[in-house]
């Protein structure tokens, strides 16, 4: 298919969406947080290990999975949804809540990281869905918050996490395009071991905090 009819097709697609939307908006919640969340096989995927921490991340660049999963073409919308796993491997617990977590795309681009609620106004607003009742909003928001990767508590030693993490694509003419490669940067923090003074008797100290940055470069398998 050339780009001309991809973009051709994309365009029809929201147009389908936006009437879909409009249509569902007074019944029902327009969109959905998919729970369980089982991102397509062959999505593009990475994985990296530091200090004991692993970081798998799937990202859901299908859009028939995306319309599937959600009810809504998130990558139209100017949304990058992907998937995120953390594995503490080691024995002492690893502070995520601070993370910085940084996003390129293969042209140098970078993508921002969004709340749930900034991820859920982006689609509001971009399928222009104005006649809703509030108590679905609300719902909704709950929902994706929900689904989204909790950074909070400290990942605990033999803990496994999994969640949604929303990246806002670049602003470009025309319809939006998921990533060819996508390089993730994450910041993280693991506490000390304790360690006891060998003159002295009473409460162990504890060795300063390391903190470590992990790489994930994300493409198709």
């Amino acid at each position: 298919m050339s780009r001309r009819q991809g973009s051709g097709r994309r365009i029809a697609l929201r147009g389908i969406l936006l009437a879909s939307v409009g249509i569902l908006a007074a019944c029902a919640p327009p969109f959905r947080a998919p729970v369980p969340l089982r991102p397509p096989p062959d999505s593009p995927r990475g994985e990296a290990e530091a200090m004991g921490l692993v970081i798998r991340a799937t990202v859901l660049a299908d859009e028939e999975a995306q319309l599937e999963l959600f009810r809504a073409n998130l990558i139209l919308a100017g949304l990058l949804p992907l998937h995120l796993e953390m594995e503490n491997r080691g024995d002492t617990p690893i502070e995520v809540h601070r993370a910085r977590i940084e996003a390129w795309d293969e042209r140098g681009e970078r993508l921002l990281v969004r709340t749930p609620r900034q991820a859920l106004r982006q689609l509001f607003e971009y399928y222009e869905v104005t006649a809703y009742r509030i108590a679905s909003r609300q719902d909704l928001e709950r929902a994706f918050a929900n689904i989204a990767f909790a950074f909070t508590p400290a990942l605990a030693p033999g803990e496994t996490r999994r969640g949604m993490l929303f990246l806002a694509l670049p602003e470009e003419p025309g319809p939006r395009q998921p990533p060819e490669r996508l390089t993730l940067t994450i910041t993280a923090r693991r506490h000390g071991h304790p360690m006891r003074s060998p003159d002295r008797v009473g409460t162990p100290r504890t060795r300063s905090s390391e903190t470590f940055a992990l790489t994930l470069r994300i493409a198709r398998p």
